[in-house]
């Protein structure tokens, strides 16, 4: 299945670029990183492997991979910072590996009063304010941990729902923080489905020329990769499609660079393996809504 979706996938992007982009780019300790020539992180190694993985390539060096990876957590089990935590936890279990020690006693530390993970006080600018939640979530899942306080922190994210439907603290609407906020709900068993004004709020910012916008009302039409990926990607949780899958795509295509990478943004910028990922990700799932409606 997956190679058939990778012959799909090669009629809208360079595929062997994708792959070559990334194979390029890995380091003698076995990890990844989006810049030749320097450190392997946490962060690249793990979209390398989600990238490969849904390419349906196997990793070199898989053994050096998963050493440098639980090289990355600290002899009491914890790690820098959940999002480190959750990019070696999940790109080891690709590889068919786990954390040295549980990390369990670590996230649960990060739980506050109200129920959710971390601080949702974060800079207007950044991804979410349900991010760390998320990732704390999933990891617990990911390494079959119990999850405690369910219904509290349920509340804590219903809490974020704005009047538009959509999710993002100080009543500041974000397609991260709707999507953040959609995957942790459904994680915990939450049924998104009764959440109607939040689907009509998603559907609103796709655009009829591809892609998504910031929000229905926004003024900039100004489309980022992420934003494509939040879009689809909440959508797929309602069990929705895009309504303009060939636009997307097309418009998907045109932030691959020369190097087989992709960028933020289709006017110019470096190619990353997270900006990558975002493109394989979105195209895989809108290509498989139009594989299923032909």
């Amino acid at each position: 299945m997956q190679k058939v979706m990778q012959e799909i996938m090669s009629k809208w992007i360079n595929v062997k670029g994708v792959i070559r982009y990334i194979m390029d780019r890995q380091n003698s300790d076995g990890g990844y990183t989006f810049c030749q020539g320097t450190d392997s992180s946490a962060e690249d190694t793990y979209y390398a492997i989600e990238i490969l993985k849904a390419l349906n390539v196997e990793p070199k060096f898989k053994e050096r991979t998963i050493q440098f990876l639980k090289g990355l957590q600290n002899s009491d089990g914890s790690f820098d910072s959940v999002k480190v935590a959750y990019y070696v936890t999940k790109a080891l279990i690709n590889l068919g590996s786990k954390p040295k020690k549980d990390p369990n006693q670590y996230i649960m530390s990060l739980q506050n009063s109200y129920g959710g993970f971390g601080s949702i006080e974060v800079d207007v600018e950044a991804s979410s304010e349900i991010e760390t939640t998320y990732l704390s979530i999933e990891i617990l899942k990911l390494l079959n941990n119990p999850i405690e306080s369910k219904e509290k922190i349920i509340k804590f994210i219903l809490s974020l729902k704005n009047s538009d439907g959509s999710f993002g603290g100080r009543g500041y609407s974000k397609l991260a923080s709707t999507w953040h906020a959609l995957a942790t709900l459904k994680l915990l068993g939450y049924n998104v489905f009764h959440l109607h004004e939040t689907l009509k709020w998603i559907k609103g910012c796709e655009a009829s020329n591809g892609g998504f916008v910031r929000n229905p009302n926004s003024l900039d039409n100004y489309i980022l990769i992420d934003s494509i990926y939040y879009g689809v990607k909440s959508l797929e949780i309602f069990n929705e499609a895009c309504k303009y899958p060939f636009q997307t795509v097309s418009l998907i295509s045109k932030f691959q660079n020369r190097n087989g990478g992709f960028r933020k943004s289709i006017f110019l910028g470096i190619s990353t393996f997270e900006d990558t990922y975002y493109a394989v990700f979105s195209l895989q799932t809108i290509l498989k809504w139009m594989n299923k409606s032909e």
